[in-house]
């Protein structure tokens, strides 16, 4: 595989990758470190007394009834949606892959009504802030005084599902709860949400115990090793969190060149190409055509927890053909492979590579 042709697959997968990562940039008076300054009031209301947040903890870690709790997958899903859309926090995130890969964050998130709005400082590599409002992505680079415009999903990592689709959680996913263990300074529920076929990696989550928010989450194969975790190292869910303080920061891009947006991605069916039969969990959630690339069609397919993308794209007359390939980074998987002379396809998503094939393999040419 060509160096050119494996950056793009992993392009591709990163790509993918990005729409289950909290992200968020800032701007405002720079430190000679790279990273913005921001005073306390900008990104945090009054402090609450020592008093009151230890009384908020108490509670934390007594209120909560363990019959209360979900039983089955669909519930748990939810508790873990609601809590993302609801609960402000600041705290510092660990990723760590299986091939070694490490990077920090320092996060920041806020809640207002039915808006959120984050941020993340990088801790690792080349000083940038990234911002998410909605469906509105900011991402500020320091050394080149740039700010990256994008627009991006607006679902948080557990989207809200079709009834229909909720409720087939429980047919492809087992819940198991396996007790209360501590995660950066927090009691949490450890629930293991077990795959009932080899289509798909479990996942075992750290969830807070009153807030029912992620503390962390591992990814885990067929025979129990961990490919991915993001983990907090640190976490507050008591310090109040400045939801205009923060939007503020956002929309301040005084002396950054901006870079706007790409034109935004168009609707589109799955054309002259469908999936034969149905792989078992997953259904089509749509297509579109990427704004940039309007040779492509993209096809998102969902079991409720993961995902995957099925790219088909349409080659230039005379272009080089590449060999088939296939690519992992953490828990992302790539193939890439011809279907004929002018047609490539990529499938990416976090699920086995013997999954990608199977996507890849039912794909087939409608005859009009």
């Amino acid at each position: 595989m060509t160096k050119t042709y494996r950056m793009r697959v992993l392009a591709l997968v990163l790509a993918t990758a990005a729409g289950l990562c909290v992200s968020f940039s800032g701007a405002a008076e720079t430190h000679a470190t790279g990273f913005p300054k921001l005073e306390a009031e900008v990104l945090h209301a009054p402090k609450a007394s020592p008093k009151a947040r230890k009384q908020s903890v108490d509670q934390a870690s007594t209120s909560v009834n363990d019959a209360m709790l979900p039983m089955d997958v669909t519930g748990w899903v939810a508790r873990l949606r609601n809590a993302a859309q609801q609960q402000n926090y600041t705290g510092t995130l660990i990723v760590m892959t299986d091939a070694g890969h490490v990077a920090g964050s320092r996060v920041w998130h806020a809640c207002q009504e039915n808006q959120q709005i984050e941020r993340v400082d990088v801790l690792d590599g080349p000083a940038k802030t990234v911002f998410r409002r909605g469906a509105e992505m900011r991402t500020f680079l320091y050394a080149s005084r740039t700010v990256q415009e994008a627009s991006v999903n607006a679902s948080s990592v557990f989207p809200k599902l079709p009834p229909a689709q909720a409720d087939r959680l429980d047919a492809i996913y087992s819940a198991h709860r396996k007790g209360v263990e501590r995660v950066a300074g927090h009691e949490a529920d450890v629930i293991w949400l077990v795959p009932k076929d080899g289509l798909r990696f479990g996942y075992r989550i750290w969830s807070e115990r009153k807030s029912g928010l992620v503390l962390r989450v591992q990814t885990v194969q067929g025979d129990g090793r961990i490919l991915e975790q993001a983990s907090f190292l640190q976490i507050d869910l008591t310090t109040p969190v400045s939801f205009e303080g923060m939007s503020a920061a956002m929309d301040d891009v005084a002396g950054y060149e901006v870079v706007p947006a790409t034109p935004q991605d168009g609707e589109a069916t799955a054309g002259a190409w469908r999936l034969s039969s149905e792989v078992p969990g997953f259904a089509l959630q749509g297509c579109r055509t990427p704004g940039t690339r309007a040779n492509t069609v993209q096809c998102n397919y969902a079991d409720g927890l993961t995902s995957v993308s099925v790219f088909v794209e349409s080659l230039a007359e005379g272009a080089a053909p590449h060999a088939a390939a296939g690519w992992a980074a953490g828990a992302t998987r790539a193939i890439a492979k011809p279907l004929n002379a002018r047609t490539w396809l990529t499938v990416v998503g976090e699920v086995p590579a013997a999954t990608l094939v199977i996507f890849a393999d039912r794909l087939v040419r409608v005859e009009r």
